[in-house]
């Protein structure tokens, strides 16, 4: 995995408090090496899918602000794996890695380069082991020189730590990582169908989940600009109701969140409609076959005194026409939540 050399590389119980992600720990065998391990809360064979799947890889791999198209990937020996990461500032990092030996569930020893001449490139092993809150991934780097070592290991180290908590934040909103009953009335086989969206945001944990939570804060940010936010009543507790108010036009618009896990400070799973003023659902103003209700997971993953925020949304109770106008949807939805965001952002960065 690169930014362009260097290779990065939390979900909670489901009845339990979420730990804090085990640091990654920076420590090498030899100078040419540069070792990053974590202890990921989920099980072994889902964080090796999360690797391996092509379905699953573009959401968390590389450095925060990095997102990944993936051209080819196949776990085998002497398979080619073929991504292309794109930078924050529009660069392009290419990754031609070579699956050199695989121990399904266990290990993976790759060779990492750019498919540019004269890159050399650089082995990889990453192994997966079970450890008592989850697996512990440790990502082993060997380069052809000390040298070459020594000048990437930092930012090679700090990529490597976010892209760590970018891979438990992620599997953290995975369908399979939540109880049955609050997955209540998603189709089962559609999770091609998910919104997902990764979020780095400068302040701790502790005080982004009371902005996404208490009427205080979410007055001051929540929703599209200018449209202006009246918390109409907020009972945050399973269950419980966040009902809200909007004026895109000359009349407000209703919404609820109908929340069906709270969990400070790192999980909340809710409901979301379009209400009429009584607060019963109603359809989508301008799209009548978006779906009725839209349930969100959402984890927040601490890192440091900076918080990733992961959702991922989904149709219930929805048809297969409602299903598609919601996946026709996700390039608006990534438009819309990135305005929003930068509108938490502002929020969390004001002086109290």
């Amino acid at each position: 995995m690169a930014t362009p050399d260097a290779v990065p590389a939390a979900t909670a119980p489901p009845d339990g408090p979420s730990p804090r992600p085990t640091p990654s720990a920076a420590v090498a065998g030899d100078d040419r090496e540069i070792v990053i391990s974590r202890v990921v809360d989920a099980p072994r064979a889902l964080v090796y899918r999360a690797f391996t799947d092509a379905a699953h890889l573009p959401h968390w791999w590389g450095p925060f602000g990095f997102t990944t198209t993936v051209h080819e990937l196949q776990a085998r020996p002497g398979s080619t794996w073929r991504l292309t990461m794109h930078g924050p500032d529009g660069t392009d990092y290419p990754n031609v890695i070579r699956c050199q030996d695989v121990e399904d569930g266990r290990r993976l020893l790759l060779h990492h380069g750019s498919g540019e001449p004269g890159d050399a490139g650089f082995e990889v092993e990453i192994t997966f082991l079970d450890e008592w809150a989850g697996t512990r991934v440790t990502l082993r780097q060997t380069h052809p020189t000390a040298a070459k070592a020594a000048e990437i290991r930092t930012p090679a180290v700090d990529a490597g730590e976010q892209t760590m908590t970018r891979l438990q934040g992620y599997v953290g909103t995975l369908r399979e990582r939540w109880p049955a009953e609050l997955l209540e009335g998603v189709e089962p086989g559609t999770e091609a169908d998910d919104f997902v969206l990764l979020r780095v945001v400068d302040a701790p944990r502790e005080l982004v989940f009371r902005a996404l939570t208490e009427t205080e804060h979410l007055t001051r940010w929540f929703g599209p600009a200018g449209m202006g936010l009246r918390v109409l009543s907020n009972q945050l507790r399973p269950a419980g109701m966040l009902r809200y108010a909007m004026k895109p036009g000359p009349e407000e618009s209703y919404g609820r969140f109908v929340y069906r896990r709270v969990h400070a400070p790192d999980q909340l799973a809710y409901v979301v409609s379009f209400t009429d003023a009584g607060g019963e659902p109603i359809r989508h103003p301008l799209a009548a076959t978006w779906p009725l209700e839209v349930l969100a997971l959402v984890t927040l993953t601490a890192h440091g005194e900076r918080t990733l925020l992961s959702t991922r949304s989904m149709p219930i109770h929805a048809d297969e026409a409602e299903r598609a106008t919601f996946r026709a949807g996700h390039d608006g939805m990534v438009k819309g939540f990135s305005g929003t965001y930068v509108q938490l952002d502002a929020h969390l960065q004001r002086p109290r």
